[in-house]
């Protein structure tokens, strides 16, 4: 039994100063970084986690930063309401905030970070489809105070659900977006029970122009498989071709082949398949208007 008002487990908390003493503090048996801890906390408070060692990452300087330079990178200590609010976001990345916009209420974005929704590693989680779509890639710091750092792009982060392949001393310490392009278009859609609740089925679409032909694609989709997922099959649909209604909606009914969907208490595999291609559609049509194309 277990009472989600109090906390009785007990562990050990850590609040390093530099990337490099966090990392030595994950090495533990154990230990579990803590951010804003909006889902850590409750996991800790039902017993779904018995973490020995809790790693405070918040009062460390260089992850509470955005920096702009080719594109933007954002510090894992970085609240979602930051970003949200932050003109330079909204102007380049407005589909980001769109989704950040989404996730829980005020109260929960002013605790959570990016970083943190992504490492939650949810399937449904809002961030990752956009996120995919925007062509992010999320830097890993190692221990050692000499480790070198690695970049990984963002589909490779995910190894299942609620896992990631983060190892032992490791930890996310930045996601890094690229520029958004010339003639480029970004859009986000969602299906939800209530505004507040964990989506039915997400996803995001980016697409850059050359004229009236599509150069690029990004499509990417949640809770339609174990991790979020790329659709490469709606994205071999559309580079080369000129943008219009038909070729979105012929494009968008080809997710099937990219998903896989299941049932569960919040939706039924055979709806998350329709709704997908019926999102997808909306999201490539917004995203080639905001590229500037007509549709």
């Amino acid at each position: 039994m277990s009472d989600s008002r109090f906390i009785t487990a007990e562990f050990d908390c850590l609040v390093p100063e530099t990337v490099a003493e966090a990392a030595a503090a994950l090495g533990q048996e154990g230990a579990r970084v803590l951010a804003g801890g909006t889902d850590l906390i409750n996991a800790i408070k039902t017993n779904l986690l018995q973490p020995r060692c809790l790693v405070y990452s918040l009062k460390i300087p260089e992850l509470n930063s955005l920096s702009w330079k080719d594109g933007l990178e954002i510090g894992a200590a970085v609240r979602l309401s930051a970003l949200e609010h932050d003109p330079g976001v909204a102007g380049s990345y407005p589909a980001l905030v769109e989704a950040l916009s989404t996730i829980g209420g005020v109260q929960i974005r002013n605790l959570a970070t990016l970083a943190g929704n992504l490492c939650n590693a949810s399937p449904g989680a809002d961030t990752p489809p956009i996120l995919l779509a925007l062509g992010a890639q999320v830097e890993i710091a190692g221990p050692g105070s000499g480790a070198p750092r690695r970049r990984l792009p963002l589909e490779e982060l995910f190894a299942g659900p609620k896992r990631t392949v983060l190892a032992a001393g490791e930890m996310l310490t930045a996601i890094h977006l690229p520029p958004p392009g010339k003639l480029s278009g970004a859009a986000f859609r969602r299906l939800a029970r209530v505004s507040l609740d964990i989506a039915k089925i997400n996803c995001a679409a980016w697409l850059q122009r050359d004229g009236g032909r599509i150069l690029a694609a990004r499509v990417a989709l949640g809770a339609v498989a174990p991790t979020p997922v790329r659709a490469p099959s709606v994205e071999a649909a559309l580079v080369g071709r000129d943008g219009s209604p038909e070729l979105f909606r012929g494009a968008a009914a080809l997710v099937g082949e990219d998903i896989t969907p299941i049932t569960d208490v919040r939706s039924t595999e055979e709806y998350r398949r329709q709704v997908a291609a019926v999102l997808v559609r909306d999201a490539l049509e917004q995203a080639w208007n905001r590229a500037g194309g007509r549709s």
